[in-house]
């Protein structure tokens, strides 16, 4: 039988790249669908993890929950991707926040307050430990505060949460900050370890492990910060305000790793492994590793829930110290919503 020719151009030549035609439509239409899912996951697709960059202005013990978070991957089992950051203080931590570089850190409440006060879009959403993890070194003639009139105390940078803290421990014990004891910035622990060793100064405000080092250099520990001060949070969780509005799940997540991991760290049976991812994390020996530890633990906040009391004592005393000039809430600081139930 004759192929039916219309003007010499055969209806079957036609229907071919047609066919090929509707195969790349059908192509095209499931690549948008792809892209439209990953829009509305907030930058990663569904079967992906949203990755969160954290910044810790330091390594020490409080940090452990994030350890054993990462050692047991209790982020991947909320579909997180996190990976860990050193930075040098927390102003470069809270400037990398601001921008997105980091999308989490760890720092001291009192910087987050002013730069919340002054703007960025940053909030708190929990933290690692509930107490402070300061404690008071002295020279080896420092045997109570009031040796120390006339004499030259060790901070940080003037007005920053380890200055603050400072001063309060000084008026507290009935020392007139910047009267009866001069004042000098030294900057990080080690620093203001080493103005005790050289005799710059009689005494300082240190966090561990630096506190071992001072122990071991022949310095003694003159005051616990916690033991004065009741109410605080140390080492906060601070995340992007974007981030948080962008990514509300994967923040919950993450605080729900971190809860889990708390919660595992402070369990008796489970002291030995503590012990040694403080050794392997910190490289430190079983001796510093295990004081560490005895020292952190009481101290891990459960669920990582923020001690409200103590950030309202951050409030006030940021204000004092004349570091925050407008008014902040508790409410504009702090978004409790992603804590685990």
């Amino acid at each position: 039988m004759m192929k039916k020719v219309v003007n010499g151009f055969s209806p079957k030549l036609f229907i071919v790249p047609l066919l090929i035609l509707a195969l790349i439509l059908s192509a095209c239409g499931k690549t948008e669908k792809t892209q439209s899912d990953t829009k509305a996951a907030g930058g990663t697709s569904k079967d992906s993890k949203t990755s969160i960059s954290m910044a810790f202005p330091s390594y020490n013990a409080s940090y452990l929950p994030a350890f054993v978070a990462e050692k047991h991957e209790l982020f991947e089992k909320h579909n997180l991707n996190v990976s860990f950051t050193k930075v040098q203080g927390g102003v470069i931590a809270l400037r990398g926040l601001q921008t997105n570089e980091f999308q989490i850190i760890s720092s001291l409440p009192e910087s987050v307050i002013n730069g919340i006060a002054s703007g960025a879009n940053i909030k708190m959403i929990g933290t690692f430990d509930d107490q402070s993890m300061y404690s008071i070194y002295a020279t080896s003639d420092i045997q109570k505060p009031e040796d120390l009139k006339g004499q030259v105390v060790a901070t940080n940078r003037t007005g920053n949460g380890t200055d603050i803290q400072l001063r309060w421990w000084l008026k507290n014990n009935g020392l007139e900050p910047d009267k009866d004891v001069r004042i000098v910035e030294a900057g990080e622990n080690s620093t203001r370890l080493q103005s005790l060793v050289t005799g710059q100064a009689k005494l300082t405000i240190l966090s561990q492990p630096t506190d071992l080092k001072a122990e071991a250099a022949g310095m003694h520990q003159l005051g616990l910060m916690r033991e004065d001060l009741k109410t605080y949070n140390h080492n906060m969780l601070i995340a992007n305000g974007e981030f948080m509005k962008n990514n509300p799940e994967a923040v919950k997540g993450f605080m729900a790793a971190i809860a889990e991991a708390t919660e595992y760290a402070k369990k008796p049976e489970n002291k030995d492994e503590m012990i040694q991812i403080i050794m392997e994390k910190l490289e430190m020996n079983q001796e510093d590793a295990q004081k560490s530890f005895d020292f952190v633990q009481p101290a891990l906040a459960d669920k990582g829930k923020i001690n409200i009391e103590g950030l309202k004592w951050a409030i006030d005393t940021t204000k004092e110290a004349g570091m925050l000039t407008g008014d902040v809430t508790v409410k504009q600081l702090y978004d409790d919503s992603f804590i685990a139930d």
